[in-house]
């Protein structure tokens, strides 16, 4: 069994919307594996950095296996990507029937804050959300920055046509 015939048989690449955030594979699980801790029940996103990560991506989808398992393997390992700045991203979908991503990178200390022993973060400096609609993703991004600016300030590029913040 192949995962890219069966659990990522349904699959899409949004490219990054900035330089300095990273590519996402969207898998859409089959209903089959589908379950309430994956974004709206049924999304499980890939974070890609490099083109060798995607080389490695590829590879792991065609291996043939007993059954299948979760792509989970870029998600304990560090992000090579690091700033102090905290980024977040919005995600276009690259096709109509697909949702809207906003991926959210954090700096270490903010990291630190969080209580070890969970998941956090993904690559140990991501956050990602799935939205259903563009004005879903517009209420979060809304919320998100006022509960940030209630901390530090948050700067946001002049040019409306940018999709990420920072």
């Amino acid at each position: 069994m192949r995962l890219a015939d069966d659990l990522a048989a349904v699959r899409m690449i949004y490219l990054r919307p900035l330089a300095t955030m990273p590519d996402i594979l969207l898998i859409d699980v089959p209903p089959a594996y589908a379950s309430p801790s994956l974004p709206l029940g049924r999304y499980y996103p890939v974070i890609l950095e490099t083109e060798a990560e995607w080389a490695d991506m590829d590879a792991f989808l065609e291996q043939d296996r007993p059954r299948p398992v979760a792509p989970d393997i870029f998600d304990r390992q560090p992000s090579a990507l690091r700033g102090s700045d905290i980024v977040f991203a919005r995600y276009r979908p690259p096709h109509p029937d697909w949702p809207w991503l906003m991926l959210c990178r954090w700096p270490e200390d903010y990291v630190a804050m969080v209580p070890p022993g969970g998941d956090h973060f993904a690559r140990d400096s991501y956050t990602a959300e799935v939205f259903a609609t563009a004005a879903e993703i517009e209420r979060a991004e809304t919320q998100l920055l006022a509960t940030l600016r209630a901390h530090r300030p948050v700067i946001l590029s002049p040019q409306p046509e940018v999709l990420g913040h920072a």
